[in-house]
């Protein structure tokens, strides 16, 4: 077997972010990703799921990646995917097929039933190295299906292999992700060179008996709050194996500056807290940064909407921030501080929410947990904020179409018109 090299990618999520220049921003990261792999001439690329964060993204976003896929193609690097839990559907009827059918991916994790058991097929990019794989599903769904997994013959198989997933693990997830939905490490076939996991929007690599190196590149930008917050960057592997050994480099993938702005209003009047943020806006270099602005205390008198946030958006915009997103979900006001609910715990508080009341409606041909995820994305795109400098027009037609997309209705009513 010859040397080679490849880079191992996930959680693109092309599309996310709604119209906001964040937006942009997810686009340019997965460019940047792409170039450096042509820089680096990798042999093959992998992508572990959720390169877009719809199963239909819009047309804008498919056309970039198309362009982006045919320029990898051209040069001969093949692109290996599984679907991932936002660009999987159960019908089977995503752009991933679209991409495949122009040869433009080869997708990851076909295979049939023997006796019960499921028996995965192989890709061999070169003799010696074989790749396959299980999809993500809404919901982590996809465990049940590892339970059938044939994995002693799985194991069994010669070569350097690699095991493409797009799953938490269990016995790794990070503190912050232990609500999360995974799969147990005895769920993946023995015997692998190199696991290509996803779904963990943090890097990780992991080493254990009898397995290769387990790992999660993180995504290549952040998609909420609190991952700008907490990562900052983007990230992806280039993997380069010589005589059999696997060494993986990390490259970090900065688009833009994070600036975080922490603002105490505790026992403040919203005009102290507005001076307090200006005095950090004149302070600091603001220009092309993401700026994340967080509010928490109770104030002193007045409301919250006293501190006008839009207007301060605005004045950051005007000092030349790339983007701007504030948090203030542990900003309160004395008449509702007996209602008093931790920040930290605001997604875990709707998250419990929804899980106990989304037996309430009805809806055909989805199964609790499915229902429940699809709830929940729903709340976050209509939870979007506008951006400052965005049209109201394009703001709702924005969230008007990708609900639409979410709720799988866009053949429905096409066809009505």
């Amino acid at each position: 077997m010859k040397n080679f090299s490849f880079a191992h990618i996930s959680d693109v999520h092309l599309g996310a972010w709604g119209g906001s220049k964040l937006k942009e921003l997810t686009l340019e990261a997965f460019n940047k990703t792409i170039d450096i792999c042509i820089e680096n001439e990798v042999d093959f690329i992998l992508i572990s799921g959720d390169l877009f964060e719809t199963g239909r993204p819009p047309t804008n976003v498919l056309m970039e990646a198309f362009k982006r896929l045919r320029e990898v193609n051209q040069l001969d690097i093949p692109v290996y995917v599984v679907p991932g839990s936002h660009d999987f559907s159960p019908s089977g009827n995503t752009m991933l097929n679209v991409l495949e059918s122009a040869e433009l991916i080869e997708k990851v994790g076909k295979g049939h039933l023997e006796n019960g058991k499921l028996v995965l097929s192989f890709k061999e990019p070169f003799k010696g190295v074989k790749i396959t794989g299980m999809p993500g599903k809404a919901g982590s769904l996809e465990s049940k299906a590892y339970e059938a997994l044939d994995r002693d013959r799985l194991s069994r198989e010669d070569g350097y292999k690699i095991f493409m997933f797009h799953s938490a693990i269990n016995e790794y997830k990070p503190e912050h992700l232990k609500r999360m939905k995974g799969i147990k490490l005895s769920h993946l076939p023995r015997n692998f060179d190199y696991y290509a996991g996803g779904h963990v929007h943090k890097k990780d690599i992991f080493r254990e008996e009898d397995y290769g190196h387990i790992t999660f590149p993180g995504s290549t930008f952040p998609t909420d709050y609190r991952e700008l917050e907490r990562n900052k960057t983007g990230s992806f592997y280039i993997n380069t194996v010589r005589d059999g050994e696997t060494h993986i480099e990390t490259h970090e993938i900065e688009i833009a500056p994070v600036l975080s702005i922490e603002i105490d209003a505790e026992n403040k009047t919203p005009d102290t807290v507005v001076r307090n943020i200006k005095q950090e806006i004149e302070t600091n270099d603001l220009e092309d940064k993401i700026i994340l602005l967080k509010i928490r205390g109770v104030l002193k008198t007045g409301k919250t909407t006293e501190i006008g946030l839009n207007k301060i958006r605005r004045e950051i915009k005007d000092r030349g921030a790339a983007a701007v997103r504030t948090n203030i979900n542990q900003l309160r006001t004395k008449e509702y501080e007996e209602f008093d609910i931790q920040a930290g715990d605001r997604k875990e508080l709707e998250n419990q929410l929804i899980e106990e009341h989304v037996g309430q409606f009805e809806l055909q041909d989805k199964t609790k947990e499915e229902k429940t995820e699809l709830t929940k994305k729903l709340f976050d795109k209509l939870s979007q904020e506008i951006e400052d400098g965005q049209k109201k027009k394009d703001y709702r037609e924005s969230i008007v179409d990708e609900t639409i997309e979410l709720l799988g209705l866009k053949k429905e009513i096409q066809d009505t018109l």
